[in-house]
C-alpha cells in the first residue's frame, strides 16, 4: 500500500447509514418502502455522454450491489452540465457525490468555503484504494486555497506525454527522416508545405496546425518553458524564463516561411486532427493516444501516423514534462454521509470496480487483460458497452497512469502500433514531473486580470505573425504584464521553493 503523507491521521471510522427516509436528492437516504429492504442510497449528479442510458444501467446497479446501496443518478445533458451545477449547487439540498469536470476551479473553492462541501483529509487513511490510485500530487492539486483542506477526489486520467504526431508517409514521400531538432522539424515542415507531399501535383498542403492560441506544449518543452527552475536556478513565471522570447520567434519564423495553418488564430478543439486526416496538414500536436484518437474517421491512421515526444532543447535532449494528470473531481456533499460515499468511490478504484466501470462485465467482451489493457471483443459487443458505461462513467480514467484500455485500438496491430510509438518516445526522451501549481495568487490571476491576460494572447499573436517586433512586445510586458503580475510571480516563486523543500 502506498505511504500516506505524515500530515494524515490513520482513525478507525465505523460507516454511519442513514436512518431516515429522505428525498432522492437530501444525501444519503434510504431506499424502499414496506416491500423492500431497507438500503442506502446514494445520489450522484455527473455528465454522461447521451450514448450511455442511466435508467436501469447493469453496470451501476452491480456497483450498487457491490457496495450495499442504491445508486439514483442523474445525469445532465454535457452541452449545459455547468448550467445545470451551478444551479444544483445552489440548491436547498445537494446530491451526494457531485462531479466538477473543470476541477479545482474557482467555484470549487467557493462551495469549499461556504461550507458546502465535506472535509477528507482524516477519512482517505481507510481507504486504500483511493490512495493506490490517486497520487499524492494529485491530491494536492485539488486542495483548496480557501480551507487548505481536500473537498473532493480527483478523477485520475492517463499521463499526458505531449508531442507530436507527424504523417510518415509524407516523410517517405520526401525521403526525409524523421524530424529530431528544431532545425530539422524547420526543413521538414518546409518540405511539406513546398514540395508536394501527397504526390497529387497541388499547392494545396501546409505543415503544422494547431489550436487557437499559442500554449503548444511540445514545443514550449524544447525551449525549457515548464514549473522548474530556469537556466540560471532560479524559479520564474513562463513569461520570464529565458526560453520564452526564443520560442515566440521560433513560431514566428515558422509562420513567416508560411508552414503555419493561417487558420490557426481560430482552430477549434479537434480541428488540426480534421485537416491531419483530410491530408491538408501533415503535423499537429498529441498525445501518445492522439495517432488512436484518429482511427473513428480514419481506419489507416496507423499506417500513416507517427508519434513522437517532443524536439531536442537546443544542444541538448528531448524533455517531457508531466505533470498530475486528472479529469475533474469527485466532491462530497457536507450533509452526505462521507464514509458511504468514500466506500463506493474506493470500490470503484479497486482493481475490480476499476475493471467493471473501465470495460463492462464479461458479456461486453470475449476477454480483458487488466495488466495489459488489452481486451477481444466484437463490434457488437463494442456498440453495447457504449449504452451502458464509458470514461465519464468511470470513477477514475486511469491507475497506474494508464486507462482501462487503450481508445480505439480494436485490433492487436493498432494496440502493438501504440506500444511501439510510446516506448520509443520514452526511450528517446527524458521524462521530468512538473507539480500542479496551487500558487494562490496564479491560481486566481487570470480571474483577477481578464483583460491583461486577453491583451497578452493577443500581443503574443501578433508578434508570431509579424504585427509587432520583438521591441514593441518586449514593452508591452516590461511596461504592463511584469508589473501587474509581480506579487502574483513572488507567490509563485515562494510556492515553488516550498513544494521543493517538501519533496
Amino acid at each position: 500500500m502506498k505511504k500516506f503523507p505524515k500530515r494524515y491521521k490513520v482513525i478507525t471510522a465505523a460507516v454511519c447509514m442513514c436512518s431516515l427516509l429522505i428525498p432522492a436528492l437530501a444525501g444519503c437516504g434510504k431506499a424502499g418502502g414496506n416491500d423492500e429492504k431497507d438500503t442506502p442510497v446514494i445520489t450522484i449528479f455527473n455528465r454522461v455522454n447521451p450514448e450511455v442510458v442511466i435508467e436501469d444501467n447493469p453496470i451501476l446497479k452491480r456497483l450498487g450491489e457491490k457496495t450495499g446501496v442504491v445508486i439514483e443518478y442523474n445525469a445532465p445533458p454535457i452541452n449545459n452540465y455547468d448550467e445545470k451545477l451551478q444551479i444544483t449547487m445552489a440548491s436547498e439540498t445537494l446530491p451526494d457525490i457531485i462531479y466538477n469536470w473543470h476541477a479545482a476551479d474557482s467555484y470549487y473553492e467557493s462551495w469549499a468555503k461556504d461550507g458546502l462541501l465535506a472535509e477528507l483529509d482524516d477519512k482517505l487513511p481507510n481507504y486504500p484504494n483511493i490512495l493506490a490510485t490517486v497520487s499524492e500530487e494529485c491530491l494536492e492539486a485539488v486542495r483548496s486555497t480557501n480551507t487548505g483542506k481536500l473537498h473532493a477526489i480527483p478523477k485520475t486520467n492517463y499521463d499526458n506525454y505531449w508531442g507530436i504526431i507527424i504523417n510518415h508517409v509524407w516523410l517517405e514521400n520526401l525521403n526525409l527522416n524523421m524530424p529530431t531538432t528544431l532545425e530539422e522539424f524547420k526543413e521538414v515542415c518546409h518540405a511539406f508545405t513546398y514540395n508536394d507531399p501527397d504526390g497529387n501535383g497541388k499547392d494545396d498542403t501546409y505543415a503544422f496546425s494547431f489550436e487557437k492560441g499559442l500554449s503548444l506544449t511540445a514545443f514550449q518543452a524544447a525551449f525549457g518553458l515548464a514549473d522548474v527552475r530556469d537556466t540560471d536556478g532560479n524559479y520564474k513565471i513562463m513569461q520570464k524564463r529565458s526560453g520564452y522570447i526564443p520560442y515566440l520567434t521560433y513560431i514566428r519564423e515558422l509562420y513567416a516561411d508560411g508552414v503555419i495553418d493561417p487558420e490557426f488564430i481560430t482552430n477549434e478543439r479537434g480541428t488540426p486532427q480534421e485537416k491531419l486526416i483530410a491530408g491538408k496538414a501533415g503535423i499537429i500536436l498529441n498525445h501518445q493516444n492522439g495517432v488512436m484518437g484518429c482511427l473513428p474517421t480514419d481506419p489507416d491512421a496507423c499506417e500513416k501516423y507517427t508519434y513522437i515526444g517532443p524536439l531536442k532543447q537546443p544542444g541538448g535532449e528531448s524533455v517531457c514534462y508531466v505533470s498530475p494528470s486528472i479529469w475533474g473531481m469527485w466532491m462530497i456533499s457536507a450533509d452526505a454521509d462521507v464514509d458511504q460515499c468514500l466506500s463506493l468511490i474506493d470500490y470503484a478504484m479497486s482493481d475490480e470496480g476499476f475493471q467493471l466501470l473501465g470495460v463492462g462485465t464479461e458479456e461486453y467482451y470475449n476477454s480483458y487483460d487488466l495488466k495489459t489493457r488489452q481486451i477481444d471483443r466484437t463490434e457488437e459487443q463494442a456498440q453495447n458497452y457504449a449504452k451502458v458505461t464509458s470514461g465519464y462513467l468511470e470513477f477514475a480514467h486511469a491507475k497506474d497512469g494508464t486507462s482501462p484500455i487503450i481508445a480505439y485500438a480494436l485490433t492487436q496491430e493498432h494496440i502493438d502500433k501504440y506500444n511501439a510509438d510510446y516506448n520509443a518516445m520514452k526511450e528517446n526522451t527524458t521524462i521530468v514531473w512538473t507539480p500542479s501549481v496551487k500558487a494562490p495568487l496564479m491560481t486566481t490571476f487570470s480571474n483577477d486580470n481578464p483583460d491583461l491576460v486577453t491583451k497578452l494572447a493577443e500581443y503574443e499573436v501578433k508578434y508570431v505573425v509579424g504585427e509587432i517586433d520583438e521591441a514593441a512586445f518586449t514593452q508591452f510586458l516590461n511596461d504592463e504584464y511584469f508589473p501587474a503580475a509581480e506579487a502574483m510571480e513572488q507567490d509563485y516563486i515562494q510556492w515553488m521553493e516550498a513544494y521543493e523543500s517538501q519533496k
